[in-house]
């Protein structure tokens, strides 16, 4: 049985404390495989001694501020699969790109395998384990951490609405739901160096108000309203912390249906720096996804004490050749030990992404109705015994000739009246809907309504169907600093309101944090 992807979103309460910071300049960098010269994404850089840090975006590309009191510094870059690399803070360049390589970790077969006999456990063993342990290896005292989070969409390649800002959360620990916990706001902009296009925020929901033909679309899913607010509707597909409640589509409560949903392969060795993981690749059962849902995604965990490192999952479908998959959704989940945590499992990032298309208002040429009128007396479909009466449907396309006969597309209403349709004659951009309706007086064209359903041109568009554009949003978190305190002069807590809704918490330490803007295309080369 078919089974569409839904996105369910929880409501979540949560509140913490956040910084304003307004930098002026920036050191950039772009992290690149010193093999491939290909971007890294998601790529940690961080300050050793400040202790704070930001992450790569989807293009390799980041900024530190351009701080004096970092020159005697030392810039830590490290990623799954990669060896980690130390670079002198004072020895970057203040203008232009750094490019800093990383070296890919190549693990030895010979080493794989000695693990694996070792330990003797299929992937499902050592995932039920790693499930187990959760809130062992994730903290069960109160914490709290500032973060980077943006929201923005994507055409092809360019950045559009992009927002900002910078939230401290305020986490009761592992052994408390998720919407116990609390955030700040401490800085929020609207970044307008960026494109900014009308797009509306809310997705089609069917039967609610949402099903205008101007809201967002997935193809073969659905995403729940916003809650009131972008960034706790991101931290719903946190599967990781709400491990025991439903995050998304397939994974679902993570402790309880992700082996059942899944089928796994064996592990493989992965390095992230000097931490031996378990790499495990997995794929939904066909049995729930049906033939035309690919879902498919990989685990990472240590095989020292079972901790959860990272989580990917991505959702796609097959296009009409039923040969190329689409992408609905991608997710990126990534959690560390954390020193200033007691060296549990704490959030590093998520990253969640998603298709949608809008139809394009600037589409002047869609398949439509152009007008209607009475067939002329006389002519070859005015023939009005017994009261019948013939309208005239112009098109500005030809008409597909065999949708065209079927009488259940059309409903005519005369007045207030359902008129009864006795025959629908075709022409090439036309058709004649002769109707018979004894109280209707013929010339009364202003009190006709035709509703045309299922027509399609000679080319296969659907009538009243604009163009589509396509377009991926993103909504992604990133953790800067952990347990650090901070004093604030003004503070509130977030509501479930949009974010630029809320109040921002005002704090005198405005320096440690900044938005790891994203680089224009200029700033890139």
């Amino acid at each position: 049985m078919k089974r569409f992807l839904i996105f369910t979103g929880l409501i979540l309460s949560i509140f913490h404390p956040v910084i304003f910071c307004q930098q002026i300049e920036y050191v950039r960098g772009k992290v690149i495989d010193s093999k491939t010269s290909r971007s890294v994404s998601f790529a940690a850089v961080r300050l050793k001694n400040a202790r704070v840090g930001i992450y790569t975006n989807a293009e390799g590309d980041f900024r530190i501020q351009n701080n004096p009191g970092f020159q005697s510094d030392s810039l830590i870059v490290t990623c799954i699969g990669y060896r980690k690399l130390a670079v002198c803070y004072g020895n970057l360049k203040m203008s232009g790109m750094n490019i800093l390589k990383l070296e890919p970790d190549i693990y030895s077969l010979r080493e794989v395998s000695v693990l694996g006999r070792k330990r003797r456990l299929s992937p499902e063993a050592i995932i039920a384990r790693a499930l187990r342990n959760i809130k062992r290896n994730n903290p069960d005292q109160p914490f709290s951490y500032v973060s980077y989070y943006r929201d923005y969409q994507k055409d092809s390649s360019n950045y559009l609405n992009l927002n900002e800002a910078i939230i401290q959360t305020q986490d009761k620990g592992f052994e408390y739901d998720s919407d116990s916990n609390r955030f700040l706001l401490l800085d929020f902009k609207k970044n307008v160096d960026f494109l900014r296009k009308d797009i509306t925020p809310f997705y089609d929901l069917p039967g609610t108000d949402h099903s205008a033909e101007s809201f967002k679309r997935i193809p073969h899913a659905t995403v729940g309203d916003q809650n009131g607010n972008e960034l706790f509707v991101l931290l719903v597909h946190d599967a990781i912390r709400n491990f025991d409640k439903r995050s998304f589509s397939f994974v679902d409560t993570l402790n309880y249906s992700f082996i059942r949903n899944h089928l796994f392969s064996g592990p493989a060795g992965i390095y992230d720096g000097d931490k031996y993981l378990y790499k495990i690749n997995f794929t939904a059962k066909r049995l729930i996804t049906g033939d035309s849902i690919l879902m498919q995604g990989a685990i990472f965990i240590q095989p020292d004490d079972y901790s959860i490192h990272k989580l990917e999952y991505t959702g796609s479908f097959k296009d009409f050749t039923g040969k190329k998959n689409k992408e609905i959704f991608n997710i990126e989940i990534e959690y560390g030990h954390e020193p200033a945590v007691n060296s549990r499992m704490c959030l590093k990032y998520i990253s969640f992404s998603n298709s949608f298309t809008i139809p394009d208002t600037s589409d002047q040429d869609y398949f439509r109705i152009k007008r209607l009128e009475w067939a002329a007396p006389g002519g070859p479909y005015g023939d009005y015994r017994f009261n019948n009466m013939t309208i005239v449907a112009y098109f500005n396309r030809q008409i597909d000739p065999v949708l065209v006969q079927r009488m259940d597309n059309y409903e005519l209403t005369l007045g207030k009246r359902k008129a009864k349709i006795t025959k629908v004659r075709p022409g090439d951009s036309r058709i004649y809907i002769t109707v018979r309706d004894d109280k209707f007086r013929r010339g009364e064209l202003d009190s006709c309504n035709l509703t045309v359903k299922g027509l399609k041109d000679i080319h296969g568009n659907l009538l009243y169907k604009r163009r589509d554009l396509e377009f991926r949003q993103f909504r992604e978190l990133f953790v800067q600093e952990y347990n650090k305190p901070l004093v604030f002069k003004d503070s509130c807590f977030m509501q479930s309101v949009p974010i630029e809704s809320n109040c921002i918490s005002i704090c005198g330490d405005s320096g440690r944090f900044w938005m790891n803007t994203p680089l224009k295309a200029e700033e890139g080369q």
